[in-house]
């Protein structure tokens, strides 16, 4: 299963929720999914804000990656580390 980057609600407010997790680029309604490695996402970890490190529970925005953050195998990369983190969706 993969796991999905979560912004909390301040990293996630407004208009910050249209931004890239990476880069901060606008997203708008074209963004990538982010994914977590089995690392990052082991235990409770995968319940944490990917910028700032705050709880998230499930009451989290999903942290999205731009089209050049996202494209090809980048996508692929946990937003946390950077590691391979394949799966399906």
């Amino acid at each position: 299963m993969v796991e999905h980057g979560m912004l909390c609600g301040d990293c996630g407010f407004g208009v910050k929720k249209d931004n890239c997790v990476k880069c901060g680029g606008w997203v708008g309604n074209f963004g990538v999914m982010s994914k977590l490695c089995s690392d990052c996402a082991a235990g409770v970890k995968d319940e944490d804000c990917v910028k700032c490190g705050a709880w998230v529970s499930n009451k989290g925005v999903s942290a999205l990656l731009c089209h050049a953050c996202g494209f090809g195998a980048k996508k692929d990369e946990c937003v946390k580390c950077g590691k391979w983190a394949p799966g399906r969706e």
